[in-house]
């Protein structure tokens, strides 16, 4: 029975953003961003949590893409979304992380949010690290409000890095700091050249999606992906130069 269910879901998910990408003539989510070059400085929580995402003190480096997820404009609220690719081991996993909250409760549900900082993202569904069921965050760190606009996002990463402190906990218990992201200059779209992220296809080593609601995640990216990015200049992202100029997400 449990089965069928999940097989039910992942048909009516991957059907929804299916039409969802045809209507939006590519991503049915997230469908602006900023890149940026990003640097992962790992050193652990002083635990084993069984990945060496988790465990070992190195740097990777990689790409970041911060984003709208429904691309409202602002100053209205949005899901707010962190996605990070870097090389790690011969692969590039990915991870995806959110605006959420960052109570025990709250962890498991997104939060709209007007400002990329001060905030906390995470990645809403579970992991399994050696056994055992894990969250991973980002909380960034600003000294001052950073609105959740394109074009002062660009210019707050131009006079310095913007800094992500990685956490990590188990479903019910404190966030442990295990690392940092450090975003840096120059921001850049991807309209020309847009790129996906499939975390599942992509995962980090040593820590396995977990749950039905990640096989479910699954269905919806690769039935949103089947459909093709419109050519360059349709794409419905503004170019590098007019994210850093526009008010408008």
């Amino acid at each position: 029975m449990a089965r069928s269910l999940t097989t039910a879901a992942r048909t009516a998910l991957g059907a929804v953003f299916n039409v969802a990408a045809h209507l939006r003539r590519g991503r049915p989510l997230h469908p602006a961003g900023l890149l940026f070059d990003a640097e992962l400085r790992l050193h652990g929580t002083g635990r084993a949590w069984g990945s060496p995402f988790l465990d070992e003190r190195t740097t990777l480096r990689g790409t970041a893409r911060l984003s709208r997820s429904a691309g409202l404009p602002p100053p209205l609220p949005d899901i707010l979304g962190v996605a990070l690719r870097w090389e790690q081991a011969g692969v590039h996993p990915e991870l995806l992380l959110a605006t959420t909250g960052h109570t025990v409760l709250g962890r498991r549900l997104l939060r709209p949010a007007a400002r990329w900082a001060p905030g906390m993202y995470g990645s809403l569904f579970p992991y399994e690290a050696d056994g055992r069921r894990v969250l991973l965050g980002a909380l960034p760190r600003a000294d001052r409000p950073l609105p959740a606009r394109f074009d002062v996002l660009a210019r707050a990463v131009e006079r310095a890095p913007l800094l992500l402190d990685l956490l990590v906990a188990t479903p019910s218990g404190p966030w442990q700091l295990f690392g940092q992201v450090r975003l840096a200059a120059p921001a850049r779209s991807d309209a020309a050249a847009p790129i996906r992220f499939n975390p599942l296809r992509h995962p980090i080593p040593g820590l396995r999606p977990a749950g039905w609601l990640q096989r479910v995640r699954g269905s919806a990216y690769d039935a949103a992906q089947r459909v093709p990015d419109p050519a360059p200049g349709r794409a419905g992202e503004a170019s590098p130069r007019e994210h850093a100029g526009s008010r408008s997400g």
